[in-house]
Parts: structure tokens; sequence; C-alpha cells
């Protein structure tokens, strides 16, 4: 069996999905099986995918039992379908995400499993790359971040803030394991900020590499606050967060959370997470600790907490 499980779902990625996959077949390191399942798109993907697939024996197709098409999940839970699929399949000790439109560099696994070998299997570990910031014909604009971006990160300010995209990581079984082999895991939307949690809250390894190994499309008609003057700015943030999907994600992340790894950590990280399961506003709006890196990010979320929607 293959020493790592690539996955993927994809949606509507015709596009830019050939040049992906293409991307991973070319890596420096052969020994993986790369999973993908479509999401019900309606463009030619799921087509353009079985054509590649048959062409490379490590593509695997993931079909939902009796359908022709996969019923659109939702990123979230089609993403956790994957995983499950390839922790039940597939023996393999090491697990990367990656997504549609992204590129990776052809030692993008080598690199990694490098990391991996001097490490301890037996708890869980995450790794994560620098990577290259691009437009969407992958001309390199920058870079993400050359010293490590976990530096003064804590298990509380991860449920408000990402740290690393989903296709910088790679994973141990053991984290694997953690993550989705459970009941829970279909409900989280941000798989990359869910095993980063598991990873830090339950005294596992998080190791970064400065060197950018994958390409990320920075989309020209994708919508961001970057192009917006101050004050634009501060009321699209307000808006994205207080009508947007982030109040009951985070609520699912923190009932999720709790509810499969409360007994497992410490009693200062219960505290944080019987404060912020509870309806005690004015407990969790003075919170003693920092929930956020930034200032800015600072006093929104607690204007979030004091009206109560989080």
């Amino acid at each position: 069996m293959a020493t790592i499980s690539v996955l993927l779902s994809t949606y509507n990625g015709q596009k830019y999905i050939t040049e992906q996959i293409q991307s991973i077949l070319k890596q420096t390191f052969s020994d993986f099986v790369l999973y993908i399942r479509d999401d019900g798109s309606s463009d030619d993907t799921l087509n353009i995918i079985h054509n590649l697939a048959s062409t490379d024996s490590r593509i695997v197709v993931i079909n939902d039992v009796s359908e022709d098409t996969n019923t659109n999940l939702g990123f979230g839970e089609s993403f956790s379908t994957i995983a499950k699929y390839a922790l039940t399949n597939s023996d393999a000790s090491y697990f990367a995400f990656c997504d549609q439109d992204d590129y990776w560099e052809e030692d993008k696994l080598e690199v990694a499993l490098s990391y991996f070998e001097k490490a301890n299997s037996d708890t869980p570990i995450l790794f994560a790359s620098n990577y290259y910031i691009c437009d969407n014909t992958l001309n390199v604009t920058g870079t993400f971040n050359e010293t490590n971006p976990m530096t003064g990160v804590t298990f509380e300010n991860l449920f408000f803030e990402g740290v690393f995209p989903g296709f910088t990581m790679m994973i141990n079984r053991k984290l694997a394991e953690l993550s989705f082999d459970n009941n829970y895991s279909k409900d989280i939307y941000y798989h990359d900020k869910w095993v980063t949690l598991i990873a830090l809250g339950l005294n596992g390894q998080i190791i970064y590499s400065e060197k950018p190994l994958a390409k990320y499309r920075r989309h020209s008609d994708a919508v961001s606050s970057t192009n917006l003057g101050i004050i634009k700015k501060i009321k699209w943030r307000v808006d994205k967060v207080l009508n947007g999907d982030f109040c009951p994600r985070t609520r699912q992340m923190l009932k999720c959370f709790s509810e499969l790894f409360y007994s497992q950590v410490d009693t200062e990280t219960k505290r944080f997470l019987d404060t912020f399961n509870s309806g005690k506003i004015f407990k969790k709006t003075f919170y003693p600790k920092h929930l956020r890196r930034s200032f800015s990010g600072e006093v929104m979320l607690r204007l979030i907490l004091l009206l109560g929607k989080l």
C-alpha cells in the first residue's frame, strides 16, 4: 500500500483541475494514492478526473453508493468523506490535503516526508509549509510567511482565526484518525483549522518549513477586503462576520472538539471550552486571555461576543 494518501474534493473546477492533478502526479516522491471525490459538479470536472484516472492507477475516484453523480454535500462533509474513505481503504502513514485550483512544487511530498521521518509517529503530527502567492496564471507575486506563523498562536486563538491553509499540510495517521475517524468531522467546514486545533490541543507536534512548496492561485474576481479603503474594509469585515457563517461554524467546532476531546485536555483548556460552549455573554466577552493576535481582530471579536452572536 502507498505511503501517502492525497485527498482532494472538487466542485466545478474544470478550469484548473488538470493542471493541479498533473502537478501531483509529477511529484518526486511517487508512492502515493490520490483520492478524489467530486461534490456534484455541473461542469466537465468529473469527466476530466475520470480521463486522468484512466492514465494513472494512483488516482482513485470515490463515488457515492448507487449514484451516477455524487450528492452535493458541501466542502466540509465532502472532504470528511474522502478522509474517512482513505483511512478505511489504505494503511497510509501520512495524509496530504490539496485544493482543486492550486499547484504543487514537484518536491512537495518529498520535503514533507523528510520532516516526518525525524519525528515521533506515536503523537499527532502536522506539517505545513510556506507557499507562493500567484495570479490566475500562476505568476508569482509573493510568498505567505517566511517565519513560522504559529509563533504566538494559542489553542484559544485557533478557534477564531486560521493559520495554515489545507493545501500546505500533511499529517500523520495518528492525527488523521483523531480528526476524521468519528461522527463529528462531517460537521466541520474548515478541515485545516480542525486538524491544527487537535494537534495543538492534544500536545502534538506542529512543524513548519519556510520553503514554499505550493502555488496559491489568487483569483482576480475573488471577493476580498484587500482592495478596499479603511472604512469600507471595516464595514466589509463586520458584515462578513455578523451575517456570514463565521459564528455558527465556530460554535460547531467548539461543540465538536469538546464532545470528542474534553477528557483529554488540561484544566485550563476545559475552563475555556466550558466558557465558550455556554450562553454566558459577559463571561465570554471579558475572557482574560487574548483570543485574536491583532488588536483590530480582538476588538471586533469582543464586540461580536458582547452582541451574543458567538
